[in-house]
């Protein structure tokens, strides 16, 4: 049995595992990413324009994790634990591709963004727990190998972290500015 296979039943809820466990799992996989979503709105539209700018940044870094992620799923056509036979399924899904992990990838790209930007160790941290409990939903519940959410994490780390570094974001001039200029 592989490393990744022995980690994965390890993580993987079963019969016996807490029911408390499970409902955390469910919740995470399938309405934190939602609540996330709706917050990041609240804040977008209270926001000041840095604010708004930073939010704009965090949708960028969250598209293109998204897209990193289906073209792995694409190109690289690793299968899904249960495709396998291995460990108990908690949702229905399709047996498509899993790696990297869609989830995984947003939700990192999501806490990378918010930890370069948010300018406060507690929103860092709370970003990143959530991502890492959305992750770790992921094979719980029995819909991704660990290396899924771990490629998943490190490439939506990435995007996050180019987009929120890229120099675009970081002009001396604003955007706003430079449009004024060219009239």
């Amino acid at each position: 049995m592989s490393l990744d296979s022995a980690v994965f039943l390890s993580l993987n809820g079963s019969a016996t595992s807490p029911h408390w466990l499970t409902l955390i799992g469910l919740f995470a996989t399938q309405h934190l990413m939602q609540w996330i979503a709706g917050g990041t709105v609240a804040i977008f539209v209270t926001g000041n324009r840095q604010v708004k700018l930073h939010v704009v940044q965090l949708l960028v870094a969250i598209t293109a994790a998204w897209l990193l992620a289906r073209l792995g799923q694409h190109f690289i056509p690793i299968d899904r634990p249960f495709t396998v036979g291995l460990g108990k399924q908690w949702l229905p899904h399709a047996a498509s591709h899993g790696f990297p992990s869609t989830h995984a990838t947003v939700a990192f790209a999501f806490a990378t963004a918010v930890a370069l930007t948010a300018g406060r160790l507690h929103w860092a941290l709370l970003a990143l727990a959530a991502a890492g409990l959305v992750a770790w939903s992921r094979v719980y519940l029995g819909l991704h190998f660990p290396s899924d959410v771990l490629a998943g994490a490190l490439g939506g780390s990435v995007c996050g972290w180019l987009v929120c570094r890229c120099p675009f974001w970081h002009s001396p001039t604003t955007h706003s500015d430079a449009a004024k200029e060219m009239t």
